[in-house]
């Protein structure tokens, strides 16, 4: 059953990618009023396999980067899905459901039928710093789709000779204004991901809030850079272009930090698929 509603997510989600991309390309698209329904139903699948995940394993399936990686993939989705009806940024579902169809397929491929956490990790403190976490992370990926938008829909401006796609894509200062809201509401997420995930270590048989662990390191270097380019935004006037590109560079690190820690098995917690 696990695999079963993991490949009916995947064909939504495929399926949404097209009608995404056929509705950016073309306005009147065939099936352009369909993408946001098959996504929205892949989305349901997805939610019905990790509720059958918590059940079957009796916490979030995070210990693996597949599952981890599902995971982070679903918030996304769900997040873009409250959003889409009052924002109308269908170009960014063109982004968000690809992503969403290769963290599914991976989690097919790379985990299968494999629930199991292991019992270290069957902590009360589990749910709430992975959640914590990857909330910040699913927000910043928004963030980031919405800078690339703002640097696509910019030099589309400057070239001059594609006024229709132009007018299928949201103003630049729509999306200069969500590009910092998302980084409002995605830093104290990271913020506390990161506390949360010090509590529990300290709560561990480590017995320690800092461990030096190289996912650590890279969480607070990603803090780091997150504050600074917040703090720019909302006070040294950084807009625009400039803060579009130190977006994507800032997303672009904690997604390297991410793979580096769970591809390279670096850490002992960290290297099992956890988020920060």
């Amino acid at each position: 059953m696990h695999v079963l509603m993991l490949l009916l997510a995947s064909t939504c989600y495929v399926g949404a990618s097209l009608c995404y991309g056929a509705s950016f390309l073309r306005r009147e698209a065939p099936g352009a009023r369909l993408a946001p329904w098959l996504l929205a139903f892949g989305f349901g699948s997805h939610t019905l396999d990790l509720i059958g995940d918590v059940i079957a394993a009796g916490v979030l399936p995070v210990a693996t980067f597949a599952g981890g990686f599902s995971f982070f993939a679903w918030l996304v989705v769900g997040i873009y899905l409250a959003l889409q009806a009052r924002l109308s940024l269908a170009v960014v579902g063109a982004l968000v459901s690809p992503l969403a169809f290769i963290a599914v397929m991976l989690d097919v491929i790379v985990r299968g039928d494999d629930r199991a956490v292991p019992v270290a990790l069957r902590s009360p403190w589990l749910p709430i710093h992975v959640t914590l976490a990857f909330l910040g992370n699913a927000v910043f990926a928004l963030a980031f789709a919405v800078s690339a938008v703002y640097l696509l829909q910019e030099n589309l401006i400057k070239a001059r000779h594609t006024a229709g796609l132009i007018r299928r894509l949201p103003p630049l200062e729509k999306l200069d204004r969500l590009s910092a809201g998302f980084l409002m509401w995605g830093f104290p997420l990271l913020t506390l991901g990161i506390v949360s995930g010090g509590v529990w270590s300290s709560m561990s048989e480590k017995g320690q809030f800092w461990t030096g662990e190289p996912r650590e390191i890279l969480a607070v270097l990603t803090w780091v850079l997150y504050a600074a380019l917040l703090q720019l935004r909302l006070l040294g006037g950084l807009h625009g272009r400039r803060a579009a590109k130190w977006t994507i560079v800032a997303f672009a690190l904690l997604l390297t930090s991410y793979l580096g820690v769970n591809l390279l098995k670096l850490g002992t917690r960290h290297g099992l698929g956890l988020a920060g």
